[in-house]
């Protein structure tokens, strides 16, 4: 049975981090955004449009690892996750995104399949 409370944990706690990693906070927002060629300048209201599809890529990732715990298989978890950072780095790089930007979100790829996992372990 799927574990709904480490399912929800996991996508509010990955969406938190993308506030935290591209955010203010961490100090790579502008060199993100310069690297991403967009304006480094946060936006005047937020975008809701790539927040909801965000949103909904995190639910989908936590949907199959919650999935993958309830058959005990954290290996198909990391395969998954593998395969969202390859996919984030293909898209970067034919996006012309900076090697810096490229290696961001890749990071946070990585750091929301971590959360997600950790919801499931604590929860």
């Amino acid at each position: 049975m799927i574990n709904w409370a480490a399912f929800g944990a996991g996508v509010v706690g990955a969406f938190i981090l993308g506030y935290i990693v591209y955010g203010p906070f961490l100090g790579l927002q502008r060199r993100w955004a310069e690297g991403t060629r967009i304006n480094p300048e946060p936006p005047a209201s937020p975008p809701l449009a790539p927040m909801a599809a965000q949103i909904t890529a995190l639910a989908l990732l936590a949907l199959v690892i919650a999935m993958t715990e309830t058959t005990q298989a954290l290996n198909t978890a990391l395969v998954a996750i593998l395969a969202v950072i390859a996919q984030t780095v293909s898209v970067g790089v034919w996006a012309q995104k900076s090697r810096f930007a490229v290696t961001v979100d890749a990071g946070y790829a990585l750091g929301c399949g971590v959360v997600m996992i950790l919801a499931h372990a604590i929860l």
